[in-house]
């Protein structure tokens, strides 16, 4: 099972961008601002494999309730005993760290043990409205912000410079400077995610991934994923990407460095540790080192 939190103001885009990385609605979208502190868990399965994501609606929004804070807190903790990955949302077209995305900062680390930003991105959403020639400083000038308010709460002064952003728009498949961000989104969030949930999201969202139609390990092993690919709204991987997901895989799972494409007689004791329909999945990692 994977989990992700999703932390951020309401409007800002957190359910849009879930749902465009895993290909299906997992959160309601909903424009209007919370009236209460409250804790959803969204439950979903894909290839077999369960998900959920933890929205935190009022984290980062000024309430009427904003003085109970700690109550808040016991109420995440009592619902949440896992986190694999934090997703810190934020418009990229905004200049400044509102009051209310600082005290959601501090509330997340309270509640999570900040050294839980080690697992952590940073999303800017509507990339689409930044100009073209202000795009690149920007986004840089808006991750330091942020990386700068969680400094505060981290446990290490080095977490917060690691947290990578990613800008995402989900009205185009490009940010401004011509690039397509849901391969980088997706890299990033298995790069940083936790080990215990980055194998199950990738056996999870294998389908998501384009691969040549004719591969040899799913002709064998994986036909009748294939044909519903085709079809599908996939994620474009370029080779740096690819290479990333590689390099943590072997990290996580030694012996994929030696396996080749029999990455799927590495897969026994996991597939029965994780459960679900993996056929996809395998047949995705043997995709990284074929």
């Amino acid at each position: 099972m994977s989990r992700f939190n999703t932390s951020g103001r309401t409007g800002v885009g957190k359910s849009s961008t879930i749902n465009s990385l895993l290909g299906m609605e997992v959160a309601p979208t909903d424009p209007f601002e919370p009236v209460t502190m409250e804790v959803k868990l969204y439950e979903h399965e894909s290839n077999g494999i369960h998900f959920t994501v933890v929205d935190t609606p009022g984290l980062c929004d000024d309430l009427e309730e904003i003085g109970n804070n700690e109550e808040y807190l016991e109420l995440i903790r009592s619902k949440v005993d896992q986190i694999d990955l934090i997703w810190f949302v934020s418009p990229l077209d905004e200049t400044r760290v509102r009051s209310d995305e600082k005290r959601g900062i501090q509330l997340i680390s309270e509640a999570f043990d900040s050294s839980l930003w080690e697992h952590s991105i940073i999303i800017f959403t509507f990339a689409d409205k930044v100009d073209v020639a202000d795009y690149p400083l920007h986004l840089q000038k808006r991750t330091e912000l942020i990386r700068k308010e969680i400094a505060k709460f981290a446990d290490e002064d080095t977490i917060p410079e690691t947290i990578p952003s990613v800008a995402v728009s989900n009205k185009c498949e490009v940010t401004p400077d011509g690039k397509k961000w849901l391969g980088e989104l997706y890299t990033t969030v298995f790069v940083r995610m936790a080990e215990r949930g980055a194998i199950p999201f990738l056996l999870a969202t294998a389908n998501r991934v384009r691969k040549d139609p004719n591969w040899r390990f799913y002709n064998e092993f994986n036909v009748e994923a294939v044909q519903k690919l085709v079809a599908s709204n996939l994620i474009d991987l370029d080779k740096m990407q690819e290479e990333l997901i590689r390099k943590k895989l072997i990290e996580y799972i030694p012996a994929l460095a030696m396996a080749g494409i029999g990455v799927g007689s590495v897969f026994g004791p996991i597939s029965a540790a994780i459960g679900g329909t993996v056929g996809a999945g395998i047949g995705l990692i043997a995709a990284f080192f074929s």
